[in-house]
C-alpha cells in the first residue's frame, strides 16, 4: 500500500528543545518570510530514522514524512498542524500557521499519523 506524505508543521513560540521520532528520513525546513508568502530554508542536516533531539528558535518550521511520527516537546512552546498535500487548498489550517505553496497531484494511498506527547 502507498502512502501520502504526512506534512507537520511546528509553530515555536519561544526557544524550544523537541525529540522527533520518524521512520524514514526527513529533512527539516525553517519557513521564512518573504513579499510573495513563505520559502522553505533547510534548517540542518537530514534526519535519520529514529529518534533526534532538536533545538529550535522561534519561527516556522516542517517537514514531511511517509512514516509515522512522535513529537515530543522537551521544553518551551510548539504548537503544530499536520495534514495531507492538497494542490486545490493547500495545507489544512488548524492554528494559523502559515504553508508553503502546494504543487503537483496528490498521491493515493494511507496517510501517516503523527502522535504528540
Amino acid at each position: 500500500m502507498r502512502r501520502k506524505p504526512l506534512q507537520v508543521t511546528l509553530a515555536v513560540r519561544e526557544p524550544s528543545i523537541i525529540a522527533l521520532t520518524i521512520g524514514d528520513k526527513v529533512q527539516l525546513d525553517r519557513l521564512s518570510p518573504t513579499g510573495r508568502g513563505y520559502v522553505a530554508e533547510r534548517h540542518g542536516a537530514l534526519l535519520d530514522r529514529g529518534t533526534a533531539t532538536i533545538a529550535l528558535d522561534p519561527g516556522y518550521y516542517f517537514f514531511k514524512t511517509l512514516s509515522d511520527a512522535g513529537l515530543r516537546v522537551v521544553r518551551g512552546g510548539v504548537d503544530t498542524s499536520a495534514g495531507t498535500n492538497n494542490k486545490d487548498g493547500g495545507f489544512p489550517d488548524q492554528t494559523g500557521i502559515p504553508a508553503p505553496a502546494a504543487k503537483g497531484d496528490e498521491a493515493e494511498g494511507e496517510t501517516p499519523r503523527l502522535t504528540i506527547e
